[in-house]
């Protein structure tokens, strides 16, 4: 029997058809899931350079970082707060951190980390440079007498700038502050001196001389002050008078009233010059003394001031008002006391009319001089009551009633 090829109609050849589709897609598929997910890369960093030294003045320096991908994320970071990271702080892929330090206050140098990637950046500040040094002294010098005694003087100079301080002479021992830095104080001796000359030393700290001056043993003092007497007028003045005394002879000189001053002189050593000064007085005369003092059997001598004052006298000491007010009015009289200060005229004293109530207004300008007329106000009086007031003139009162 005789074989037949059988030969796919239409519908058959699109089964086939459909059917490799599906093999080729089935096999894509396959060849895809072979491939898998992109694996993650491994990052490893390096930084460069390793360290860094920076001067104590302070300054910036920068850190390179090398990424082993450009995925690859990092940051910086520093172990002291004087270290500050001015850019770069953190970063993807390669880059570089600049950080600043500013200058280092201590004389001493410091050091600290920069952490970069995992990475340990180590810094290095130098210490603050050192100050240019340079000394001074106050005050510059002292003067003692034969008693000797103690003194002390200031030394400035930048801090740590070192200093000794030393004595040119036996007489004089350093008792504090033989050796400082910086901002200072020097305290000395001096012993008395018995030989019957005068003497000097020197106590040098840096380039700096400090001299002290010291005088002989005196012979015995002997004082004595002119004038002693003054009679000065009402207006205020300045007077002087002297000291004599031998060399290094010391003495003193003070007020015993607060209207008397010594604006010169207030002590001294040998010959002297005082000056003294007085206020106004237009009240009664008052007398002051300068009070001269000194290392002897005598003690010392007052000199005197004798102030010319004023006298006062009113016309009318009582006076009376009715409740409706009114104008008064009452003179003044005044005299100098002595008389020969206050001129040809006596009018040289100075005095103001006061009133003490607020009801009584004196109309006439103040201060007035020599003698003269107060004038004067009275308020009405509406409190239904009688009063009493007062008005003043240097030591004069005049009380003025009012009727309610």
């Amino acid at each position: 029997m005789r074989s037949r090829m059988w030969l796919p109609g239409t519908a058959a050849r699109a089964a086939l058809h459909a059917l490799g589709s599906l093999v080729l897609l089935a096999g894509l598929a396959a060849c895809d899931s072979d491939k898998g997910t992109e694996p993650t890369p491994v990052c490893t960093f390096t930084i460069a350079p390793a360290s860094q030294e920076l001067p104590g003045a302070g300054g910036e320096a920068t850190v390179t970082v090398t990424a082993s991908a450009a995925s690859c994320t990092w940051a910086a970071s520093a172990s002291a707060p004087w270290v500050t990271i001015v850019s770069g702080a953190a970063g993807t892929g390669s880059g570089s951190v600049t950080y600043r330090v500013p200058e280092n206050p201590s004389p001493d140098p410091r050091t600290a980390t920069l952490t970069v990637a995992g990475q340990v950046h180590a810094i290095t500040q130098q210490g603050r440079p050192p100050a240019a040094c340079t000394y001074a002294i106050a005050p510059s010098s002292a003067t003692f007498d034969n008693r000797g005694g103690t003194g002390s003087f200031s030394v400035t100079a930048p801090a740590g700038c070192a200093w000794t301080a030393t004595s040119g002479a036996a007489f004089v021992v350093i008792t504090s502050g033989a050796e400082g830095e910086g901002n200072g104080t020097v305290s000395y001796r001096v012993a008395g001196n018995d030989t019957p000359n005068s003497r000097t030393a020197t106590i040098a700290v840096a380039d700096q001389t400090f001299t002290i001056s010291q005088q002989r043993e005196p012979a015995a003092c002997s004082y004595s002050v002119a004038p002693v007497e003054f009679n000065p007028c009402m207006g205020s003045g300045t007077q002087t008078t002297e000291v004599t005394t031998g060399p290094g002879c010391t003495w003193t000189a003070t007020s015993n009233a607060g209207w008397l001053t010594i604006t010169s002189g207030r002590s001294g050593s040998g010959p002297g010059r005082i000056t003294f000064s007085y206020t106004s007085n237009y009240l009664a005369p008052r007398t002051g003394l300068v009070m001269v003092r000194w290392p002897s059997p005598t003690q010392g001598q007052n000199v005197r001031v004798n102030q010319a004052g004023c006298r006062y006298g009113v016309s009318r000491p009582t006076t009376s008002f009715p409740a409706a007010g009114g104008n008064g009015s009452f003179e003044v009289v005044q005299q100098s006391d002595p008389i020969e200060c206050g001129g040809a005229t006596q009018d040289r004293c100075v005095w103001s009319a006061v009133s003490r109530v607020p009801w009584i207004t004196i109309t006439t300008s103040m201060p007035r001089t020599g003698d003269d007329r107060v004038r004067f106000t009275v308020a009405p009086n509406t409190t239904g009551s009688a009063r009493t007031g007062t008005i003043t003139v240097a030591d004069q009162t005049v009380q003025i009633t009012q009727g309610g």
